[in-house]
């Protein structure tokens, strides 16, 4: 892998996006693969499912398998993420993101929170990375991600045109990992083949940013037992833990049995 500082350097001050290959194995990437869409079939089966057209969302996935564990994790990605948003970061969300055949674009966009915010957003420090996982081949026809180079040194909302004129897809081989500044411009593109196409999207923050996920909405407490303090971390475990215990001890202090 090419050296941090070097990654780093390319999200802020460069294209705005780095693509590493061979992050997971190829099995560990088809792994993740069929386990969104064994989950995605229960959530339909339940009428639970979040999906808009032929989009589909699976959500809470840290606590759905023990790849996504792994995955949420991963070396590769806390290295380079600490390095640009800070050592306390927090996760802000872990989804899996569904293109069914026909899937149509999402609409070009910038990350979390900067969408949340009113422009010109701020260049410095920066709000979040994102992580998106090829968990199967991305190529021209089957919906890889479209990236405006360079557009997050903007601090704007997209300029379509811009958009159109620049923009670049992102293709690669199974268990690749494109790593990208919130707020360089990006859209999904159609997925022409008759196979649904799967992404894992890790959203990172820094520690003072309010997650866009429920973190806790589907928590596994076997999970948390066995997380590392690093997971804690990224969850704000045991910022929750220790904001519940706060709350308790105020109560008693105060006789509020």
């Amino acid at each position: 892998m090419e050296a941090v500082a070097s990654l780093v350097n390319e999200i802020i001050n460069g294209k705005g996006y780095v693509v590493i290959p061979e992050v997971l194995s190829a099995a560990q990437a088809e792994t993740a693969r069929s386990t969104v869409l064994k989950l995605a079939q229960q959530e339909r089966e339940r009428g639970q499912v979040m999906s808009e057209g032929q989009r589909e969302r699976v959500h809470g996935l840290v606590y759905k398998g023990e790849i996504f564990e792994l995955m949420v994790q991963h070396p590769t990605v806390i290295k380079i993420i600490e390095a640009i948003v800070g050592a306390d970061m927090t996760l802000g969300g872990f989804s899996a993101h569904i293109l069914h055949p026909g899937a149509t674009n999402m609409g070009v966009h910038v990350d979390y929170p900067y969408w949340a915010m009113k422009p010109p957003f701020p260049a410095y420090p920066v709000l979040e990375v994102q992580a998106i996982w090829m968990v199967e081949d991305f190529t021209e026809s089957n919906g890889a991600p479209v990236f405006s180079p360079g557009s997050q040194k903007f601090c704007n909302l997209p300029d379509l045109t811009h958009f159109s004129k620049t923009a670049e897809k992102i293709t690669g081989k199974a268990g690749s990992l494109v790593l990208s500044h919130g707020l360089c411009w990006h859209d999904t593109s159609i997925n022409s083949t008759q196979k649904p196409r799967v992404s894992i999207l890790g959203n990172y923050n820094p520690k003072f940013v309010r997650p866009l996920e429920d973190l806790f909405q589907s928590l596994q407490q076997e999970v948390v037992d066995r997380a590392t303090p690093k997971l804690r971390q990224l969850l704000g475990y045991e910022f929750k833990a220790s904001l519940f215990k706060d709350i308790q001890r105020l109560y008693e202090l105060n006789n509020f049995k």
